[in-house]
C-alpha cells in the first residue's frame, strides 16, 4: 500500500517495458473487457505506449503522451466494418490536459484544447477545467493505494456545427504514485440532449514495472 501521508505527487519516472493491465467496464454498452498499456519509448518530452484491448471496437495501437501523461495522439476506435484508415488518428493541440504535475490537493488548471482527425475532417474544441481533489485510499483489484483523484470536466463542440449545446465530458482519474498512473478512471460523456453516450470505468488489475 502507498504511503497514506503523501500529499504531493511528482512527475512520474516511466521506463520502457512498464506495463499496466486494466479491467474495463462499459456501463452503457454492457461490454466487459481488458485493456493493456505498455511503454515502448520514452524521450525527453514523450511517452509512447502500445495499447491493446479485448474489445474488438476499442482504440488500440500507439498512443503518444507528454511526460505528464497527457495524450498527444491516438488511433480512433473502430466501428463495425471500418478499418484503421477509415477512422484515422486523433491529434491534440497542445495535448489532452488531464494532469499537471506535481499533483497537489486543490491545484486547478483551465484552458482550451483542440483535437483533430484528418480522416474524418473533424476538429473538436474542448474548454476544460482540471482540479486535484483531497487524498483518499482506494482499493482496486491490484491492491489498495493512496490516491489523489483528478476531476477533469470539458465542454466539447465541433467546429463548423451548430453550438447551441455542447457535449459534456466528465472524468475522475484516481492517480497513485505507487503505480505511476491512475488505478481507477471513470468517464461519463453526455450528449447535447442530455443523454449519456458513454459511462465507463477502468480498474487496475496489475502494474508490472520494467526490470531494473
Amino acid at each position: 500500500m502507498a504511503d497514506s501521508t503523501l500529499m504531493s505527487v511528482p512527475l512520474p519516472t516511466v521506463r520502457v517495458g512498464d506495463r499496466w493491465r486494466f479491467a474495463a467496464t462499459g456501463r452503457v454498452s454492457g461490454i466487459h473487457s481488458e485493456e493493456t498499456r505498455r511503454v515502448v519509448e520514452v524521450t525527453a518530452d514523450r511517452i509512447v505506449c502500445q495499447v491493446d484491448s479485448t474489445d474488438a471496437h476499442a482504440a488500440r495501437g500507439r498512443f503518444v503522451y507528454t511526460r505528464h501523461w497527457n495524450l498527444v495522439s491516438r488511433p480512433a476506435p473502430l466501428r463495425e466494418g471500418e478499418t484503421p484508415e477509415d477512422v484515422g488518428q486523433w491529434r491534440w493541440q497542445p495535448h489532452y490536459p488531464q494532469f499537471d504535475f506535481p499533483l497537489v490537493p486543490g491545484k486547478l488548471w483551465r484552458g482550451t484544447a483542440r483535437t483533430s482527425n484528418r480522416a474524418t475532417e473533424t476538429i473538436n474544441v474542448h474548454r476544460y477545467e482540471g482540479r486535484v481533489l483531497p487524498q483518499r485510499t482506494l482499493t482496486v483489484p491490484a491492491g489498495t493505494y493512496a490516491v489523489l483523484p483528478v476531476r477533469y470536466v470539458a465542454d466539447v463542440v465541433t467546429e463548423g456545427e451548430p453550438t447551441a449545446s455542447p457535449w459534456r465530458n466528465e472524468e475522475t482519474l484516481f492517480y497513485a504514485a505507487a503505480a505511476n498512473l491512475f488505478v481507477r478512471a471513470e468517464q461519463r460523456v453526455v450528449d447535447p440532449a442530455g443523454g449519456v453516450a458513454r459511462d465507463s470505468v477502468l480498474e487496475l488489475l496489475a502494474y508490472e514495472p520494467a526490470p531494473a
